[in-house]
């Protein structure tokens, strides 16, 4: 059996991308020759996939082959479950975390002008779009959100630097530096009154 047809067997029967390592290990290949083949097949599979009804495509995590966007409404009717709405406050959410991570909710309000839902941030947490990373070092120790490896995949880009870029908006270009400056201000004494 080709190099080819096992690559494609695996992608189509796997229910998550995988990455060449991955492929390596399933197809128990070892030499750096059939490494080379490995990719070749790879890329041939997606020429092969071109103007079909399915494309072979590289996300952040791997390779996997998927329905083409073009037939995803009619794939979409063989279940009924409904699609996940989201708000436009947790686009705007996901969008800032996306864009400027890591940031904290405070961040987030700041950039949105309002507060920000818990709810909109466990729903983020929950579908496996952002994690936290870590708290940043200042009073009350604010979780620092990342976007994950799942949002890459999930919105079918290989790195975050494949977003669309960001129309130049005077307020993102002035909100690092006051954030910045929040970070390195000492605390100050209290008035007495």
């Amino acid at each position: 059996m080709s190099i080819k047809n096992r690559v494609e067997a695996i992608l189509l029967a796997s229910n998550r991308p995988l990455n060449q390592k991955d492929l390596l290990e399933l197809m128990e290949i070892h030499s750096s020759e059939d490494e080379s083949q490995l990719m070749s097949a790879i890329y041939e599979l997606q020429k092969d996939y071109e103007g079909r009804a399915m494309n072979l495509i590289e996300v952040s995590s791997g390779f996997r082959i998927q329905i083409n966007d073009i037939h995803s409404e009619d794939v979409a009717k063989l279940w009924e479950a409904k699609p996940l709405r989201l708000s436009k406050a947790t686009l705007e959410t996901l969008s800032i975390i996306a864009y400027m991570q890591p940031v904290t909710r405070g961040d987030i309000e700041d950039i949105r002008g309002v507060s920000v839902a818990t709810s909109v941030i466990k729903l983020l947490i929950d579908q496996g779009w952002i994690k936290i990373k870590g708290y940043r070092d200042v009073p009350g120790r604010p979780a620092l959100f990342i976007s994950t490896e799942k949002f890459l995949d999930d919105f079918s880009l290989k790195s975050i630097s494949d977003l669309p870029s960001l129309p130049e908006l005077p307020e993102l270009q002035n909100i690092t530096p006051e954030l910045t400056l929040q970070d390195e201000e000492q605390e100050q004494p209290a008035q007495e009154i």
